[in-house]
């Protein structure tokens, strides 16, 4: 069973996969870039992942923001497809050439352009696919390897709104992948399908922490008190944070992780870091917290 986080390559993404691929353990994690912007972070974080051996696809027709409209690369990464760890991603479009998709990985994200290529014989048998998780989609792909590819993370009109529900249920996508025969599963995390080209601030502070109960994976919200304004967002920070960490002390090993361990000493040295370095944080938790969830599904089945 396969995990697909499919990540937009902004700063602080790029900054949490590198961090990962440092100390990631196992091999069934295999986050996936849309490239947005021509940054020197892009191939360092490529880089990374070959060097410590870990898995790693990249979108070669990004669908967001301008990169693919580049020309002229200044921080190409062309070459570094050459390494057995990093695989050429396509996201499926009408246009897209078939003969690029042989031993690719394919995001579909519509069903007409999925049976379009499946009509035609152009999708080969050697591609990955991640799909919608809709029955007349998996009707069309026996006999192929496929996974879901969903957006558990549900946004309100206003961040504060999550105080009203603070713990959900997130996924069980395991159990899902295995009843419908599919090789794995892809999610946005916490950030959501849809794409901003710019952060902006908000009324709220939100921080946003995955964590495992009974083979379950839940999502637990920490929300500042003060909404009334776009004002005093380091106040409204240590706020959420504190609700966070008292949260965190509380939990067993299982959901405490090298990322909530840091989150601790902020609180404790009073210490405001910026958003993307909190953004960064919460992204290296959860993919900590997702490889132990691949990590106890393997151990029930052995």
């Amino acid at each position: 069973m396969i995990y697909y986080p499919y990540f937009r390559g902004r700063q602080f993404d790029l900054r949490a996969l590198t961090e990962f691929a440092q100390h990631a353990a196992a091999t069934d994690i295999v986050p996936i870039i849309e490239p947005v912007r021509d940054v020197p972070a892009l191939p360092k974080t490529i880089k990374t992942f070959s060097k410590h051996h870990q898995h790693l696809a990249v979108i070669q027709n990004p669908q967001v923001d301008h990169y693919d409209y580049q020309a002229a690369k200044r921080y190409p990464i062309d070459d570094l497809f050459e390494q057995p760890e990093i695989q050429r991603a396509y996201v499926l479009t009408p246009l897209l050439p078939p003969n690029l998709l042989s031993n690719s990985l394919v995001i579909v994200q519509h069903y007409a352009d999925l049976n379009l290529f499946l009509d035609h014989d152009w999708l080969p048998k050697s591609a990955t696919l991640l799909v919608p998780p809709e029955a007349r989609i998996r009707r069309l792909l026996f006999g192929r390897q496929f996974g879901h590819l969903f957006d558990h993370y549900t946004v309100p009109d206003h961040s504060f709104e999550f105080s009203a529900m603070p713990d959900s249920f997130w996924s069980n996508d395991i159990e899902f992948a295995h009843e419908y025969h599919e090789i794995g599963f892809s999610d946005y995390l916490t950030q959501g399908a849809t794409y901003f080209d710019h952060g902006h601030p908000s009324r709220t502070v939100a921080l946003h922490l995955i964590y495992l109960n009974h083979q379950q994976v839940r999502i637990r919200h920490f929300v500042s008190d003060q909404h009334d304004d776009f004002k005093h967002q380091r106040e409204k920070y240590f706020e959420a944070l504190a609700k966070a960490v008292k949260w965190i002390k509380n939990q067993p090993a299982i959901n405490q992780t090298t990322a909530t361990a840091k989150l601790i000493t902020l609180e404790k040295e009073h210490h405001f870091p910026g958003m993307g370095v909190l953004k960064a944080l919460t992204i290296e938790h959860h993919l900590a917290i997702m490889e132990r969830y691949l990590q106890s599904e393997s151990t029930e089945t052995n």
